[in-house]
């Protein structure tokens, strides 16, 4: 069943906010509806057109069940389109858009809109013993949800959190502390400089957050993007392994707040409706690597993945590798023939602008969308690493 190219005709995101930071008061529901909106407001397409929407969420919890649904519904979308809300890990956001572009290409859709969302502000604290067994007396220890969202549980006796997963990386791939420095301070200053340059202004859309007492107050930008300095960076000590580690909460990603969305159909319909293309979904692809090593699969993805597209890697312009951790962007050097730091993450990434991880896919797709046109590209590449073990990514095409 051939439904056409699909291509992506709108594409949003908030800021991204710090955890406990400008986006804090926000659950991730009115987050994600307020990507929605904001994002058919941009495209200007009536909402009733909208027949599917799918989301990505990690952190779920019973105050948001299937979040994709209900966060459309009070966005503006009719209650007779129906929604599904992903879990893949990192993956979440890029699951949902692979998922749109399927069921436009088996027709079983026309229009769908793709996001992801994350509140790791609100994360839940879990009170597990309480359904499994008697406890007549004694304490009930309370779980924090977000400390387990940063372990792997099923790596060793007791789960391992995912900076030392990738302390295994480094030493698997040889990634010197100070290579990681560097893709943590380049990092930085991308993103900063394309704050300044006015690259994000025209997509990333404010919040306003309500106040108890006078007038709201609005997120404009993202919190993450700081003036680091190398010897800052030099400074900081190794935070997952004390003795011999490389990894520092400097060069590591952040914990953040944030969502985006985008507009999905096929060209055919797009011209039918008056929609414009931002750029074409050539490919999308996963991959599976050990969980010992799931920072390999943001880079072990790549080969498959422009296989798929019919592209070889020396021809894209632009990669967005996630920075969960900058030892897998310094890793990626070293594994794929070619890749050079001028054409990666030149907007930043997950170190700078920020790891809201069920809308990091999304997010990281939004972006490149934007960055091809505005700087006049034609290819470009986004993936992520994922706990469990994935690699997960797509190829655009500016048309």
């Amino acid at each position: 069943m051939n439904a056409g190219k699909i291509v992506i005709v709108g594409a949003v995101r908030t800021p991204i906010g710090a955890v406990g930071g400008g986006l804090a008061e926000l659950q991730a529901r009115p987050l994600a509806t307020h990507a929605i909106k904001e994002l058919l407001n941009a495209t200007g397409i009536d909402p009733k057109l909208v027949q599917y929407t799918s989301f990505g969420w990690v952190m779920q919890d019973p105050r948001s069940p299937n979040l994709a649904k209900t966060a459309a519904e009070l966005a503006g979308v009719p209650h007779t389109s129906p929604g599904t809300t992903f879990h893949e890990n990192c993956a979440s956001g890029g699951a949902a858009v692979h998922d749109i572009a399927r069921r436009l290409m088996l027709s079983e859709i026309e229009v769908g809109i793709a996001g992801g969302v994350e509140s790791m502000s609100n994360v839940a604290r879990y009170l597990f013993a309480g359904r499994i067994k008697s406890q007549l007396y004694g304490d009930l220890p309370l779980v924090d949800g977000l400390f387990g969202a940063l372990t792997d549980a099923n790596v060793g006796k007791n789960g391992e959190l995912m900076g030392l997963l990738t302390e295994r990386l480094v030493e698997k791939y040889k990634t010197s502390r100070a290579e990681q420095d560097e893709v943590a301070l380049q990092s930085h200053s991308n993103a900063i400089k394309a704050w300044a340059d006015g690259y994000f202004a025209e997509y990333v859309v404010p919040v306003e957050i309500p106040q108890k007492k006078g007038e709201p107050v609005f997120v404009k930008k993202d919190e993450g993007p700081k003036a680091v300095t190398a010897d800052k960076l030099k400074a900081a000590k190794p935070y997952f392994k004390p003795e011999g580690g490389t990894i520092t909460t400097m060069n590591a990603s952040t914990l953040n707040d944030g969502a985006a969305a985008l507009l999905l159909t096929t060209d055919a319909t797009a011209n039918k409706l008056g929609l414009k293309p931002l750029a074409e979904l050539k490919a999308f692809h996963n991959v599976g690597v050990p969980r010992e090593y799931m920072g390999e699969g943001a880079f072990k993805v790549i080969p498959p993945l422009c296989a798929k597209a019919g592209v070889k890697a020396t021809a894209v312009d632009y990669f967005e590798i996630n920075e969960a951790f900058a030892a897998v962007v310094a890793a990626a050097y070293h594994d794929i023939d070619g890749l050079k730091p001028a054409t990666v993450n030149q907007w930043g990434s997950g170190i700078s602008l920020g790891h809201p991880v069920g809308a990091t896919g999304a997010r990281q797709i939004v972006d490149m969308v934007h960055q091809l046109r505005r700087r006049e590209k034609r290819l470009g590449v986004t993936t992520r690493c994922v706990g469990g073990g994935i690699g997960s990514g797509e190829v655009l095409l500016r048309v």
